[in-house]
């Protein structure tokens, strides 16, 4: 009986941790021999952009050592006004950042309810009202989301979004991919899998990239299969297929575009626990917007702001295996020397400007460059880094491969040098024991600081 529970407890214990150890899923090792030793960190730029219909999907080059290093690769969508980026998936898993614009997003969960119903409600009956009332139903989809410029969403592998802008400017959307995330069963080559659309003229031209590119999945079946498996006719079928459609995977709408969807919502700090259930993805809350102020982790009045979301307040991330930071400097402020301990950041600049200085473990500076909007720059794990804001300020977001990265700072209130005895920092620099006080206690910021010349 006891040799009985005893198995019993081992296989439980085995079952709590495959279950609480499933997110881990990001791999070790770098799928690259040598990926992340640098001579120079290059900032990066899109390699290719393909033009469609209503935008363009631009992408950057996932063969660049950084990007190597980093295990990701990176694209850029831009909407332009009442078009949709129609649906469609990637093979690994991935976060967005809606850089700008607003509009309805869904994404399509193979297995979970239709949970949206447009049903219209009509009398039936004589004069003066006095006929039954019936339900006419028109439509019926998974839940939707209204996005707007701050939103993150997170994606898991091999379920498709789509994207529709409902404003009167540019939607502009950036998607990390975690290609060495092991939910992507492939091989590190990005994928993106189209359900609607087609390929466009400008796709069937040679390109240095080998995505995006293709039709999409229903053209690969025989019309005939299509039809009985929808129960359409085959000039139904054959339209599934976009035979002759080239407007590629961002197309624009005939007029605005209707849906059932509340009211666009106000921000709120949520959990991963619904009414006692934890939630399912059918249920789980994908996305939160890090532009609002009052969210901050990090504000100071004079140096700027910073916000992160790992998957202690955004639980799906646990999954996802990535994290997002949003940060803010105003003129002059400076994010203080850092380093994060246990995952790459791959930097996206989203306004103004910075001088960024980035030193490998060997102690060398491998960046030491003025970054500015759209440029993508990575900072591999380790490796120290301390951003200077330029006269209009900075603004960027960091995509790092943990769902809880954390940093350590080299000087300020909570650094490094804080922590250790003042007799260590003697030693260690040779400084005099006056020297080794100010080296410890001058700096009074956490982590967001006025440059010398700026607070003067």
């Amino acid at each position: 009986m006891h040799k009985l529970l005893f198995s019993l407890l081992i296989v439980v214990s085995l079952s709590l941790l495959l279950f609480f150890h499933g997110g881990e899923a990001r791999q070790q090792e770098t799928p690259f021999p040598n990926a992340c030793h640098f001579s120079q960190i290059n900032s990066l730029a899109p390699a290719q952009a393909t033009k469609f219909e209503a935008g363009q999907m631009e992408v950057w080059d996932h063969m660049s050592p950084e990007l190597q290093c980093a295990g990701v690769t990176v694209v850029r969508i831009t909407l332009q006004s009442n078009s949709i980026f129609l649906p469609a998936f990637f093979s690994p898993p991935a976060l967005a950042y809606v850089v700008q614009g607003e509009g309805v997003m869904g994404t399509i969960a193979s297995g979970c309810p239709e949970t949206y119903e447009d049903i219209e409600a009509s009398d039936r009956g004589g004069e003066g009202g006095g006929g039954d009332r019936r339900r006419r139903f028109e439509d019926m989809h998974q839940k939707l989301e209204n996005f707007r410029r701050g939103d993150v969403f997170a994606s898991l592998a091999g379920v498709s979004q789509w994207w529709y802008n409902r404003g009167d400017s540019d939607v502009v959307i950036v998607i990390v991919l975690d290609v060495t995330n092991r939910e992507n069963q492939l091989d590190q080559v990005p994928r993106m899998f189209q359900l609607a659309g087609s390929r466009t003229q400008e796709e069937e031209q040679q390109q240095p990239l080998n995505w995006p590119s293709g039709n999409n999945a229903f053209s690969g079946f025989d019309a005939n299969i299509i039809a009985e498996a929808f129960k359409i006719d085959i000039e139904t079928a054959k339209q599934l297929q976009n035979q002759q459609d080239n407007r590629g995977n961002i197309v624009r709408a005939n007029g605005p575009l209707h849906f059932v969807i509340p009211q666009p919502r106000q921000w709120q700090q949520q959990d991963g626990i619904a009414n006692g259930i934890e939630e399912t993805y059918c249920t789980a809350r994908l996305h939160e917007n890090i532009d609002d102020p009052e969210r901050s982790d990090l504000f100071s009045t004079r140096a700027g702001r910073i916000s992160t979301l790992n998957s202690l307040n955004l639980p799906v991330l646990r999954l996802v295996r990535l994290n997002a930071v949003r940060g803010y400097l105003y003129s002059g402020g400076m994010v203080l020397p850092q380093w994060t301990a246990n995952a790459h950041t791959v930097l996206y600049v989203t306004g103004g400007q910075a001088k960024i200085q980035v030193v490998d473990d060997n102690g060398q500076s491998v960046f030491n460059e003025q970054v500015g909007q759209g440029q993508l720059l990575v900072i591999p794990q380790g490796f120290a880094v301390v951003k200077t804001a330029g006269e209009t300020g900075f603004e960027w977001i960091s995509f790092k491969t943990n769902d809880n990265a954390y940093i350590n700072t080299l000087s300020g209130q909570t650094s490094y040098l804080r922590a250790v005895p003042l007799d260590v920092v003697k030693a260690s620099y040779g400084v005099t024991e006056e020297e080794a006080k100010r080296i410890k206690f001058s700096q009074q910021e956490a982590m967001l600081a006025m440059t010398p010349s700026s607070s003067s």
